[in-house]
């Protein structure tokens, strides 16, 4: 009998750990009684045997951006939302607020996410939100509102770049931006929207402007050159200044900053002392 009973539990035990295999499964224990008659009182033991089988699963999510980088021969690296579908800046966002309204975000719709997630190759950090004047919610990168184009169908369209001389695809990598003012019209800016200024008194691709004048206007300059697609590279190019920095140069006049301005938007640079004025697009200094 005794036989029988070890059998049937080496069985149960066989078939369990069949069972078991290759599932998130426990096998309930299994609990084996001997008797054993020895001389005097009669005992009984009872020994208990548990085995279980389980096996764990990793189930792998991948990770959703809702706003990367694609890239295009013509224009470089820009940036596109999960789709792959473009977005673009508009040059009279300047002070880092939205100025489409109306029929113009017809033709440009707003991008907003709830929680802002970027692909590898972009900073959070340079991403924000703003309230727009018809109180909805616009993402911003750099400090630019971000917007699609009505006439771009599918990824990898950029039909609304350059539309108007005041659209332009969101690069991560400008070097100068394109700002427009009513009263000052097009001109230069860094791309975290920072004013750009020639000064009257420099000569052509060569500054005059050293010492505490350096430290008052900053010249600006940078190790690469990505430009709105409707400038001329051929426009641009850097110089040595005497105290080693390297200065870019517009149409011949060095770019600098002011240390007065303290947000984007600002120009209280323009018109001091009449030899400074913020970098047009035309490359001309006032006149009068």
């Amino acid at each position: 009998m005794e036989t029988k009973i070890i059998i049937l539990y080496i069985i149960i035990l066989i078939v369990g750990i069949i069972v078991g295999y290759g599932f998130s499964v426990a096998v309930p224990p299994v609990t084996k009684t001997v008797t054993t008659t020895v001389p005097g009182p009669t005992q009984t033991t009872t020994s208990v045997s548990t085995t279980t089988a389980t096996t764990t699963y990793t189930k792998t999510v991948k990770e959703e951006y809702n706003i990367k980088l694609a890239y295009n021969p013509s224009v470089g690296l820009y940036l596109v939302d999960k789709n792959g579908m473009t977005l673009y800046f508009f040059a009279k966002d300047y002070d880092g607020q939205s100025h489409c309204s109306g029929a113009c975000v017809d033709k440009w719709p707003i991008f907003y996410v709830e929680n802002i997630n970027p692909s590898p190759g972009l900073n959070k950090s340079d991403f924000g939100v703003i309230t727009r004047p018809d109180g909805k919610k616009q993402i911003t990168y750099k400090g630019w509102p971000l917007y699609y184009f009505f006439m771009d169908k599918k990824p990898g369209d950029i039909n609304g770049d350059g539309k108007k001389g005041v659209w332009f695809v969101a690069k991560p990598d400008y070097t100068v931006m394109i700002a427009v003012k009513e009263d000052l019209g097009a001109y230069l800016v860094t791309p975290d929207g920072m004013t750009l200024y020639f000064f009257a008194k420099d000569n052509f691709s060569k500054s005059n402007c050293y010492g505490q004048c350096a430290v008052k206007w900053p010249p600006y300059g940078d190790d690469k050159l990505v430009i709105p697609s409707t400038l001329n590279i051929t426009d641009f190019n850097f110089i040595v200044r005497d105290d080693g920095k390297i200065q870019l140069v517009y149409k011949g006049h060095p770019l600098y900053l002011w240390i007065n301005d303290h947000k984007r938007g600002d120009t209280t640079g323009h018109g001091v002392k009449n030899v400074w004025f913020v970098a047009s697009i035309t490359g001309q200094l006032p006149t009068g």
